[in-house]
């Protein structure tokens, strides 16, 4: 078995794996394909859905770039998006009260996660988003089995000024 991948933020993986695959997630999000005959894998781990700086380089830490090269490196494999299972972790909100729930950014990845696959006519086989949790992705390059370990976000002791 070959040794554990651990994915950054902004890391990006496709191709076969005879090991793990691993994450972690707070309000990142995580993009997973497995082709079970083929036993491609793509794993992603990206920040925020678009590239503020409008790059035309395919930088995997925004969603728009994760799903351009999820789609070349199908193409580049010879393979089809209805051969793939799909999921979709992560877009927690790791901050007891970021204000607005319309502009954390867990549930803004999470949201644009969705639309893309739904603009995409992609079914979501298996899924876990939001939530005021962080996750652990761990994906079995062999099998493509998916463990989604939920982590509680410790509370922060309260200090008192004199």
């Amino acid at each position: 078995m070959s040794p554990s991948i651990f994915l950054r933020p902004g890391d990006y993986f496709f191709g076969t794996h005879d090991g793990v695959v691993t994450t972690l997630l707070g309000s990142c999000v995580a993009v997973v394909l497995w082709h079970p005959r083929r036993q491609l894998l793509a794993v992603s781990h990206f920040l925020l859905p678009s590239d503020p700086g409008a790059s035309t380089r395919l930088d995997t830490r925004y969603g728009e770039a994760v799903f351009k090269r999820i789609h070349a490196d199908m193409a580049r494999h010879g393979t089809r998006p209805e051969e793939y299972r799909k999921g979709i972790y992560g877009g927690g909100s790791l901050v007891r009260f970021e204000g607005n729930p319309r502009r954390r950014v867990g549930d803004g990845n999470s949201a644009f996660a969705r639309e893309q696959f739904s603009l995409r006519n992609w079914a979501v086989d298996a899924w876990d988003l939001s939530g005021d949790h962080y996750r652990r992705l761990q994906v079995n390059g062999r099998s493509g089995a998916i463990e989604c370990q939920r982590n509680s976000v410790p509370a922060l002791p309260v200090r008192r000024l004199r």
